[in-house]
């Protein structure tokens, strides 16, 4: 299967990066994403990082 030359990008990001590497770049965009519950929208809370919840990464949100 061939990619366009961006999502190619985006893959090898995913593959070749580790989860620690993972997490500190969801850190890094943490202000941009906004999650929606069907009424409801969601940011993250600021007063958190996101974190390792057992192997999976951690989001704290809040509908401030």
């Amino acid at each position: 299967m061939e990619y366009t030359k961006e999502f190619q990008q985006v893959m090898n990001f995913y593959r070749d990066t580790t989860p620690k590497q993972k997490q500190i770049f969801l850190n890094l965009i943490s202000d941009t994403l906004t999650f929606f519950d069907g009424q409801t929208s969601y940011n993250v809370d600021t007063e958190f990082i996101t974190n390792f919840n057992g192997i999976y990464h951690q989001i704290n949100i809040t509908n401030k």
